[in-house]
């Protein structure tokens, strides 16, 4: 199989995953180059990115598309249906990427909680100690909206920590039952959901049923002593709505480790406010996540190129038959 990897971050990592790849052809592909190089690739091996009919027509022995992650909304699933090209993503739980992210958004809501920002002026500027006061997560309540894999870690953890949980999710399961949380609604009651909860955790897709679920009026019900906490897609919040109950007193902060562009302008005065914490999408940038999506990765190939069913693969949308041979 001929296998391109596309995206310059993987040129910067192959030392780390490219043994796992032996007895395949291999490519890496910067971002400048994988147009150019998709003819000759058989399978293409990508982080989250735009993935349509034009850059289709040229991938002309495509059989497979295999995600680096979970997110495949970039990917146009009709288009690569049509060509009968195979599209799979890593399951988030058990990969080190879910285990990861949900280290991330514990982090950004321990940050906010005990206003980092003003400590570390209280430190290294003021000299001044045993302030500011924080808040405890202990005893405290968030509203987790996504109960997949990665929903299901952050959830565990924060349960660790002695917090209620009200549960948001597209489909109300019966297993959530035995996660311990405080509640379960479905996706259209979330400004319900959230009233009288001190975090607002967003772990969910994007799509088109997702975009901009978190809008003013959802930020109001959060609260001014509320914090949000995005550690899925920045286009799940309404970028203006955010700022403006930021600049209104509406909720308390937020925790970001993913933007609506990215890379985000360094200069973003959003990035530079006191009561906004952010860090560089770094939620599945670990050691055990690198390992464990290449192992995925490399497996899932082995199996596609056996003929076998691969593993994760994202159902074509209804009424799409796949007719490339």
């Amino acid at each position: 199989m001929k296998v391109l990897f596309a995206g310059s971050a993987f040129d910067r990592i192959k030392e780390s995953f490219l043994p796992l790849f032996g007895g395949l052809e291999v490519r890496i592909a910067r971002d400048d180059e994988v147009s150019e190089a998709l003819p000759w690739a058989e399978v293409l091996v990508t982080p989250p990115r735009a993935i349509g009919e034009s850059l289709l027509k040229r991938a002309v022995s495509l059989r497979m598309i295999q995600q680096w992650g979970t997110g495949i909304e970039g990917i146009d699933l009709r288009a690569c249906s049509a060509l009968g090209i195979t599209v799979c993503n890593v399951p988030s739980r058990g990969t080190g990427n879910a285990e990861s992210v949900a280290e991330i958004a514990l982090m950004l809501m321990l940050l906010l909680a005990r206003r980092f920002s003003r400590a570390q002026e209280n430190l290294l500027k003021i000299g001044r100690v045993h302030a500011p006061k924080g808040i405890t997560l202990w005893k405290r309540r968030a509203c987790l909206v996504g109960l997949g894999g990665l929903g299901h870690c952050i959830a565990e953890r924060l349960l660790c920590l002695g917090m209620d949980i009200v549960g948001v999710n597209r489909t109300v399961r019966p297993e959530f039952q035995s996660w311990g949380l405080r509640s379960v609604h479905p996706l259209d009651e979330l400004d319900k959901a959230v009233v009288g909860c001190d975090f607002l955790v967003l772990a969910l897709p994007l799509n088109e049923d997702t975009a901009g679920i978190v809008d003013r009026k959802t930020l109001r019900a959060l609260g001014p002593k509320g914090y949000l906490v995005n550690v899925a897609r920045g286009g799940l919040v309404v970028r203006e709505d955010l700022e403006a109950a930021l600049d209104a007193g509406e909720i308390a902060g937020a925790g970001l480790d993913v933007f609506w562009v990215e890379p985000p302008d360094p200069n973003d005065p959003l990035l530079r406010r006191a009561n906004v914490v952010a860090t560089p999408h770094i939620g599945g940038v670990t050691d055990e996540a690198l390992s464990g999506v290449a192992n995925f990765v490399r497996e899932n190939i082995e199996r596609f190129a056996r003929g076998e069913t691969p593993l994760s693969k994202v159902l074509p949308p209804a009424g799409q038959a796949e007719t490339r041979p």
